[in-house]
């Protein structure tokens, strides 16, 4: 079993131990993630990075509380997330969930898929939860775009409105499951300064999965490497460069040397040459 602590030397906000995940498959079960123990302290960028089938968004999911965990505890501030096999809602609350696909409603306008979850929740008046939606659109660059259907908006501008939806509670965590894979290279870059400027002006604990070793050197605090599945974590790597990172840094040859180092260590957990 891997254990991983945080680098930030405060009390950690997400603490896994020995945390793993076997599926059902006829007759026996197969494993998904093997025991694995990381913690993650409040206001890090952490990414999880590493081969296909790895178990990386597996664990996302558990941290996010859509996946049960087979064995060992997962903790949101000291408080285990898992109880008698269900997810605690209090600390539920507490975690935001951006998917791949930004899984907008279509039949609803950008500001009412981002209004949706204060409106589940119920907790405010109608005017505060206008203000809480129109203030997240405008802080991830879509305050112009409210009244526009999701068919109406570009495939990077409904990515910006599902982070909009995942911050509208304000949630401590906002966990990512590949969120620009599936945008070209120019949209995906504008995203990654975008999420960057979000991190800096929230502060907010993120956790990305991607494929990608310039983004996750370009994002991270810290980088989570998972061996191929069934996988488990492997080890992580501190990011060494200042924020804010501007585009110039990918063309540096300290950038271009972390995303090589990072290529090769894959490669050798593949047991590639």
């Amino acid at each position: 079993m891997t254990g991983i602590g945080s680098s930030s030397g405060r009390p950690a906000l997400i603490a896994l131990t020995g945390i793993g995940k076997t599926f059902d498959v006829g007759a026996g079960t197969a494993p998904a993630l093997l025991p694995s123990s990381l913690s993650i302290a409040d206001g890090e960028f952490v990414v999880f990075l590493g081969p296909s089938g790895c178990g990386k968004t597996t664990l996302l999911r558990m941290i996010s509380g859509l996946l049960e965990p087979s064995f060992g505890t997962i903790a949101i501030a000291g408080s285990p997330l898992w109880h008698k096999g269900r997810c605690r809602k209090e600390l539920r609350s507490r975690l935001g969930l951006v998917f791949q696909e930004s899984s907008l409603l279509p039949w609803l306008t950008v500001e009412e898929n981002v209004l949706l979850p204060l409106d589940l929740r119920g907790r405010l008046p109608r005017t505060e939860r206008l203000s809480a939606a129109r203030a997240m659109l405008a802080l991830v660059g879509a305050a112009d775009i409210g009244a526009r259907m999701p068919h109406e908006i570009s495939g990077g501008m409904r990515q910006r409105v599902a982070i909009a939806r995942a911050l509208s509670y304000d949630p401590d965590v906002l966990l990512m499951d590949e969120p620009f894979a599936a945008l070209d290279a120019i949209s995906r870059e504008a995203l990654n300064m975008e999420l960057q400027s979000l991190w800096l002006a929230t502060r907010k604990t993120i956790v990305l999965v991607t494929h990608s070793m310039a983004e996750a050197a370009f994002l991270a605090d810290r980088i989570v490497l998972f061996s191929p599945g069934p996988g488990r974590v492997d080890s992580v790597i501190g990011v060494p460069f200042p924020r804010p990172r501007t585009r110039d840094l990918t063309y540096s040859p300290e950038f271009q040397r972390m995303v090589r180092d990072l290529h090769e260590r894959l490669a050798g957990l593949m047991g590639q040459p």
